[in-house]
């Protein structure tokens, strides 16, 4: 899949009919400003939660209406509604709402920027996923199983609570221990991992799972969307990943699809 065809695949960015239209060189141009969007996130972000823990409103709006305007040269225009929906709201907004609103927004914008750092750098290791093949004997209808990874059980709730309604066997496991044991025996659909855990972490045990052979497509969990964490992430096997904190209908969407990857072996 190319570049081209990833780039339309992202919800986030409204460009089904001007990215057909652009010529190579016109694309390159347009990835270089996805690319500085995900770049500036950090900085964004620290200046955002800097104002908003100052109260300084007035600034935190000015932050918000530079966030707006780049978000509308990069075609994300539910995002940017979102933002100037905010900035029209803001002088009477309570300090709640607010902390609410940047919780949200900041965790759409990292969405954002993990979906786009998939799409730009994932040719790279194409080559390299290519030489591997999933099982044949996986059928598209059967219940599919899932094995999650994280220390922290209280996240794992989330993750139970919306996968509940959708007929898949969901397996949840606190430590890169117990996973690889559970692994000796099983041979997951889809694997669901946090990256930040002690011991082993999501990016080592990615690398032991791949060893064993098992070759189901990996989901990260993750609230960080920096180049460098993503392209480790990428490196260590991630097919996607599941943007903390997530609504119940996005972490359908992304297992659904990581499981559609799995049938079609499309990782």
């Amino acid at each position: 899949m190319t570049v081209r065809a990833r780039l339309l695949d992202i919800s986030e960015l409204n460009i089904d009919t001007i990215l057909i239209q652009m010529r190579d060189i016109q694309l390159e141009e347009y990835v270089e400003s996805l690319n500085a969007f995900v770049k500036d996130l950090p900085a964004r972000e620290a200046e955002l939660k800097g104002f908003f823990a100052a109260k300084d409103y007035l600034s935190f709006s000015k932050s918000l209406v530079a966030i707006k305007d780049t978000l509308v040269d990069i075609h994300a225009d539910e995002l940017a509604e979102e933002c100037l929906k905010q900035i029209n709201s803001l002088s009477n907004a309570k300090h709640e709402k607010i902390e609410a609103f940047l919780t949200y927004f900041l965790s759409l914008m990292t969405m954002l920027s993990v979906d786009i750092q998939m799409a730009v750098y994932k040719d790279e290791l194409d080559q390299e996923n290519m030489a591997q093949e999933l099982h044949d004997d996986m059928s598209v209808d059967r219940q599919k199983s899932i094995l999650a990874v994280d220390d922290n059980a209280f996240l794992l709730d989330p993750l139970k609570q919306s996968l509940q309604d959708t007929g898949h066997k969901l397996t949840c496991v606190l430590s890169g221990r117990e996973a690889l044991k559970f692994l000796q025996k099983r041979d997951p659909d889809l694997f669901i991992l946090d990256i930040d855990m002690p011991e082993m972490d999501g990016y080592e045990l990615a690398h032991k799972i791949r060893e064993l052979g098992k070759l189901a497509p990996i989901i990260f969990l993750t609230g960080n969307a920096t180049p460098e964490y993503v392209t480790k992430a990428l490196q260590a096997g991630a097919a996607d990943f599941i943007i903390k904190p997530a609504t119940k209908k996005y972490v359908v969407e992304r297992v659904n699809k990581g499981l559609l990857r799995s049938s079609n072996s499309e990782y």
